[in-house]
C-alpha cells in the first residue's frame, strides 16, 4: 500500500470520527429536544413547524446555489473563487428573505393557517444567516477538518435545544421550535467563522462564478428537485388535511430521518472530498465505494428495519399514547429509507467525477417520478404517501446503481451481490425481533426485549458467518483508534520535552 493511500484513509479515518461525533451528538441532542418538546407542545405545532420548513428549506438551497459542493469537489480554490460565492450567497439570501416576507401572507392564506405571517417573517432570518457561515463550512469539510465542525455544531445544538425547551416551558408554542431553528443557524455560522479563520481576502470574479456555476448550477438544481419532491409531503398533507395531521406525518418523518440524516451526513461530507481525491484513479474509487456502500448498509439496513417492527412501541414510549396515529407511517418511512445509503454514496462517487450534469439527470428522472407518486396516493391520506416514499425510493437506487455501472463498472448486480449477506443477516434478525413482539409483554419491556434480541441475532450470525463487512469495519475502526492513540501519545512526548 502507497503511503499516498495510507494517508488518505488515515485522513478519512480522522475525519469520519469527528464528523460522527459531531453529526451523533448533534442529532442526538435535537432528537431529545424534540423528544421533550412532544410532551410539551401539541400535533398541530409540529404541523406548522413542517410548513415553514418547505420554505425555509429552498430558501437555503438557493442560498447556497450548489457553490459549496463545487468548492470541495475542485479541492484547490483561491481568495478570489471564496470571496466570489460569499457575496453572491449573502446577497442570495437577503433577497430570498425579503421574498419570503412579502410572500407570507399568501402562503397563510393558501394553507389556512393565520399563524404563519408571524412565524415566516421570524423564519426568513435563517436565510441570510446560513449565507454567513457558507464558506467556511465549505472549506473545512474540503480539507476533512470536522474536528472544528463538531465544536460549532455541538454548541449550536445545545444552544438552541436549551432556547426550545425554556420557551416551551413557558408557554411559548410553536415559537419555541422557530426560535430554536434561528439560534441554531446563528451560533453555528458565527463558530464557524471563529474555526476556520476564513475572510474574504479576494475580489468578486465573473470568471470564478462562471466556473464554479458549471459545476454548482447543476447541484443546485438537483438540490432543489429533491427538496421540493420531499417537502410536496408536507404541502399535500398541510393543504389536503389540517396542521395536526401533518403533525403526525412530521414526527413519524422526524423520527425515521434521525438515523437517516445521521448516515446520509457523514456520508456525504467524507464521501464527497475523499472520492474526489480518487477521481484519477477509477480502480481506487471503484474499491472505495464498495467498502464504503458495505460498511454503512451492514450498520444502516438493521437499523431502519428494526425501527420499522418496533414503530408502535417506540412511538408510544418517546412522545406519549396521543402521537400513536403516527405509528404505521414511521413503519412504512423506516422500511422506505433502508437502502438510504445506496443513494447516497452512488451519488457521492458520480459527483466527484465532476459529472454534476449527469447528478442532475437523474435528479429530474427521479424527482419527477417522487412528484407523481406523491400526488397520485396523496388524496388517501398520510400513510398513502408514506407508501408512495416508499415505492420512489427503490426506483431512485436501482436508477442511481444503473449510471455506476456505466462510469465505474459497478452496477446493481454487483452492488447487490455484495449486499446480500447484509440484506439476509437483517432479515433473519428482524424476523427474530418480530416474534418476540408477539409475545406480548407490558411497556417498553417489549420493544427492548425485541431489540435485545434482533441485535444479538445479527451480530452473532455475523461473526458465524465470517461476514466481510463486519470484518471490514472492525478494520476501520482499528485503524480509526490506533491512529488517536498514536497521535495522543506523540502529544504527550512533544509535552514532556
Amino acid at each position: 500500500m502507497s503511503s499516498t493511500t495510507t494517508t488518505l484513509e488515515k485522513r478519512a479515518a480522522s475525519a469520519a470520527w469527528w464528523s460522527a461525533l459531531e453529526i451523533i451528538a448533534r442529532y442526538g441532542v435535537q432528537f431529545v429536544v424534540m423528544v421533550v418538546l412532544a410532551h410539551l407542545l401539541a400535533p398541530s405545532d409540529f404541523g406548522l413547524i413542517a410548513i415553514l420548513l418547505i420554505f425555509t428549506s429552498i430558501g437555503i438551497l438557493l442560498v447556497d446555489s450548489g457553490f459549496g459542493s463545487a468548492l470541495i469537489q475542485r479541492q484547490t480554490t483561491t481568495d478570489d473563487d471564496e470571496t466570489t460565492v460569499f457575496i453572491f450567497t449573502v446577497t442570495i439570501g437577503v433577497a430570498a428573505a425579503g421574498t419570503l416576507v412579502l410572500f407570507a401572507p399568501a402562503i397563510s392564506t393558501f394553507f389556512n393557517e393565520p399563524k404563519l405571517i408571524k412565524l415566516l417573517r421570524a423564519m426568513a432570518v435563517v436565510l441570510p444567516l446560513g449565507a454567513f457561515a457558507a464558506v467556511p463550512d465549505a472549506l473545512l469539510t474540503m480539507k476533512l477538518n470536522f474536528k472544528a465542525r463538531a465544536r460549532a455544531e455541538v454548541v449550536a445544538s445545545f444552544c438552541s435545544g436549551a432556547v426550545a425547551v425554556v420557551l416551551a416551558l413557558r408557554g411559548f408554542g410553536v415559537w419555541s421550535m422557530a426560535w430554536q431553528s434561528i439560534v441554531s443557524i446563528g451560533v453555528r455560522g458565527i463558530l464557524l467563522w471563529l474555526y476556520s479563520g476564513w475572510r474574504p481576502r479576494g475580489h468578486y470574479r465573473g470568471a470564478s462564478f462562471c466556473s464554479l456555476f458549471g459545476f454548482g448550477g447543476y447541484m443546485l438544481l438537483s438540490g432543489l428537485l429533491s427538496v421540493t419532491a420531499a417537502r410536496l409531503q408536507s404541502v399535500m398533507i398541510g393543504k389536503l388535511f389540517d396542521s395536526r395531521t401533518l403533525g403526525f406525518y412530521a414526527m413519524a418523518q422526524n423520527t425515521q430521518s434521525a438515523p437517516a440524516s445521521i448516515m446520509g451526513q457523514l456520508l456525504n461530507r467524507v464521501g464527497l472530498p475523499v472520492f474526489s481525491t480518487l477521481v484519477h484513479d477509477r480502480e481506487k474509487l471503484t474499491s472505495a465505494l464498495r467498502t464504503s456502500l458495505r460498511i454503512a448498509m451492514f450498520l444502516f439496513v438493521p437499523s431502519m428495519m428494526g425501527i420499522a417492527v418496533v414503530a408502535h412501541p417506540l412511538i408510544e414510549m418517546l412522545y406519549g399514547a396521543r402521537w400513536l396515529p403516527a405509528a404505521p407511517i414511521l413503519s412504512v418511512l423506516a422500511a422506505g429509507a433502508a437502502l438510504w445509503p445506496v443513494h447516497v454514496l452512488n451519488l457521492a462517487a458520480i459527483s466527484a467525477q465532476g459529472r454534476s450534469d449527469l447528478f442532475f439527470r437523474l435528479e429530474v428522472i427521479k424527482q419527477i417520478a417522487g412528484i407523481v407518486l406523491v400526488v397520485a396516493f396523496a388524496h388517501w391520506g398520510p400513510l398513502a404517501i408514506a407508501w408512495s416514499v416508499l415505492i420512489a425510493g427503490l426506483f431512485s437506487a436501482a436508477l442511481n446503481t444503473h449510471y455506476s455501472k456505466k462510469l465505474l463498472d459497478y452496477g446493481w448486480l454487483a452492488q447487490l451481490t455484495d449486499q446480500w449477506p447484509t440484506l439476509l443477516l437483517s432479515s433473519v434478525a428482524v424476523l427474530v425481533g418480530w416474534v418476540v413482539l408477539r409475545f406480548h409483554l407490558t411497556g417498553p419491556v417489549n420493544m427492548i426485549a425485541a431489540i435485545t434480541a434482533s441485535a444479538t441475532t445479527y451480530m452473532l450470525l455475523a461473526i458465524l458467518t465470517k461476514n466481510k463487512a463486519l470484518s471490514e469495519l472492525l478494520s476501520m475502526l482499528n485503524a480509526l483508534f490506533s491512529d488517536r492513540l498514536s497521535r495522543i501519545t506523540a502529544q504527550k512526548i512533544d509535552h514532556v520535552k
